[in-house]
């Protein structure tokens, strides 16, 4: 999108051109713009755009311009280093070149914590309204409660995402160009859903509409972050089910151990119920993770030689320890549920499982603003949104 982009062309011999840009009308994932100057010597095109996943991107590429025609370096120097052409030896000055914004540790904690916070509350609030004869047992303080904390912070990642985003700062006019883009209404769609969703909790107190709701949240969050950028027409789809399953195992071990305090006949049957809904998941997880992994990373070595990479490594091992833990859960606890202490045990297991999967979650939130590996030769290119 031009007006949250930015593109300038800086020479060695101190001109400097801010360039009015615009969609290409034949490709609108084209940006352009007049340089209207006479350019001469070594120069460079510095360009800011925000990617399709929400993420400032930016970068710099070299060109000579030598008798009215420019040449094009075919070496670009990273944004951030000093911009120097090797073969006239001429630096122009670094700070005319965007400075890369750090992976924001608070906005990252706060869509991971808002995330899985508002996912465990649809989650028990699903087991809850189709628990039947058992609907009583629903915690309503406790579903309310994880709703609003997530729709809070849900809120002040919005704001953090902004600030991120931003570089000159949440001005009238970035607030205005970011709210008409598809990145702004999707995330303002996501808030939307999450506050009627506590609204009709909270206040009106209709357990169905609230469910409908905070689904309808998770599906919007499924478009935002990656997937919106990398081949969406998969991505957004399986993170959607990657959200919803999650959603569902969390849910539905927080809703075992909160049966489990209050009705030991009925955590009998609420633990088959949950542990064939967390079965399920599993497979969803496993299914809609991979083919995420699959679109995300260019081979397989990308799981060790980058952030992003590491990252989801982690998240297969916490994926792992959770499918142990069920495992456990369902082939030892579960058929000895009718001894004594094996609700306790049952419930134990459970409380330590959520633990990891909250761990899950927050890297979740981190891996939503670590960049995916870039494609190998991949020359580059400015993207509009």
């Amino acid at each position: 999108m031009p007006s949250l982009s930015q593109i300038a062309v800086v020479c060695a011999r101190g001109d400097s051109v801010q360039l009015k840009i615009a969609n290409d009308p034949h490709d609108v994932h084209v940006l352009t713009g007049p340089v209207g100057a006479q350019l001469a010597g070594s120069c460079r095109v510095v360009w800011r755009v925000l990617s399709a996943d929400g993420h400032p991107v930016s970068g710099n590429v070299a060109f000579d311009v030598a008798g009215g025609a420019a040449t094009a370096s075919s070496t670009p120097v990273p944004a951030g280093e000093s911009m120097r052409n090797s073969a006239s030896g001429v630096t122009a000055p670094a700070a005319a070149e965007p400075e890369e914004k750090p992976i924001p540790i608070f906005a990252s904690l706060f869509r991971g914590v808002g995330l899985g916070a508002f996912m465990a509350g649809v989650g028990i609030l699903f087991f809850g309204v189709t628990a039947g004869e058992r609907r009583a047992l629903i915690p309503g303080a406790v579903v309310t409660t994880l709703i609003g904390v997530g729709t809070l912070l849900l809120m002040v990642h919005a704001i953090a995402w902004l600030e991120h985003a931003s570089s000159t700062g949440l001005t009238g006019s970035f607030l205005s160009s970011m709210l008409g883009s598809t990145l702004g209404r999707v995330e303002l769609l996501r808030i939307a859903f999450a506050a009627l969703a506590l609204w009709a909790i909270a206040l009106a107190k209709h357990r169905h509409i609230a469910l409908g709701l905070g689904i309808g949240c998770l599906i919007v969050s499924g478009a935002v972050g990656h997937p919106a950028a990398l081949h969406p027409f998969l991505a957004i789809p399986a993170k959607i089910l990657h959200l919803l399953a999650g959603a569902a195992w969390l849910g539905g071990l927080l809703w075992l151990v909160w049966v489990a305090r209050h009705d030991e006949v009925a955590v009998r049957v609420e633990a088959q119920r949950v542990s064939s809904v967390a079965l399920v998941s599993v497979i969803l997880i496993v299914l809609s993770g991979l083919l995420q992994t699959a679109l995300f990373l260019n081979t397989p070595s990308d799981l060790v030689r980058g952030d992003y990479g590491r990252l989801v490594l982690a998240k297969i091992v916490g994926l792992l320890i959770l499918v142990g833990f069920g495992a456990y859960n369902r082939f030892s606890l579960l058929p000895r549920l009718e001894s004594g202490g094996a609700t306790q045990r049952l419930a134990r297991s459970a409380k330590q499982e959520i633990a990891v999967v909250a761990i899950v979650i927050i890297i979740g939130g981190f891996l939503a603003y670590v960049p995916t590996p870039p494609i190998a030769d991949a020359s580059p290119t400015t993207t509009g949104t």
